[in-house]
């Protein structure tokens, strides 16, 4: 397949022949197109089909040559293509629909996360922490944890799917990582993603807050006391932690 924007019109049948704007002989004449239909070039640029007797070859090179004006529109529509090109890459953010958020915020008896922490904390307690943040159950493996990236003004992001021992409260790494996606398994084609905190949707709540920076989200849903040397202790300014192209955590 031709990569060239230029091409001579491709042999559909005696339509496509026409007669050369040199010698007059019909239907043995080529003209030249463009690819991305911008430019209409005239009938007489094209090849002879006889190049023998004729030889008659009028090129885009030649006809753009002869019209400068007709060149430097050329390049201002590359250009304007350029633009286009570059405004679609910096699309709108995408979002999870409210909807799968909310009918993962259940069915926590079969949470093995929730399993867990029930042990060591009681039902009552970690269900408060998981609801605070919106920590669901999803079924993309049999009691699987889902931490949403919800932002501060409550859009979602994304979400973390993970897999834990209801034993030991450790990740399952077993024949392969459970780690993955909520935007991946529900085969969202792309999905413009830019992450935000994990927690991020209860800075609005106090905007004095001192945050406890941790890189385990399991550990970020727990009291401070639970890993008392686990946390770095950091006063933040709103505006900052609410930027949408802060860091994620890992």
């Amino acid at each position: 397949m031709s990569t060239h924007r230029f091409i001579l019109e491709p042999y559909k049948g005696v339509s496509t022949q026409h007669t050369c704007s040199n010698c007059h002989r019909k239907r043995c004449f080529s003209k030249y197109i463009d690819t991305e239909r911008q430019i209409q070039f005239p009938d007489y640029v094209g090849r002879c089909d006889h190049e023998q007797k004729c030889g008659y070859h009028f090129t885009p090179r030649d006809y753009f040559e002869r019209n400068p004006s007709e060149k430097e529109k050329l390049f201002e529509d590359s250009f304007q293509k350029h633009v286009s090109i570059r405004e679609a890459q910096l699309k709108a953010t995408y979002y999870i629909d409210l909807k799968i958020v909310n009918l993962s915020l259940q069915r926590y008896p079969d949470n093995k996360l929730f399993q867990f922490l029930s042990a060591q904390f009681g039902e009552a307690e970690t269900l408060k922490l998981m609801k605070k943040y919106k920590v669901g159950t999803f079924k993309h493996w049999d009691g699987a944890t889902v931490f949403w990236q919800t932002d501060y003004q409550n859009r979602v992001r994304t979400g973390k799917i993970m897999l834990y021992n209801p034993a030991t409260g450790k990740r399952i790494k077993e024949l392969y990582n459970h780690v993955t996606w909520v935007h991946s398994v529900l085969h969202k084609e792309d999905y413009n993603l830019k992450q935000c905190f994990f927690g991020e949707h209860l800075l609005p709540e106090d905007k004095t807050v001192l945050l406890h920076w941790s890189k385990a989200r399991k550990r970020q849903s727990l009291p401070p006391t639970t890993y008392p040397n686990s946390y770095g202790l950091h006063r933040v300014e709103r505006t900052v932690v609410s930027t949408p192209t802060v860091c994620p955590f890992s």
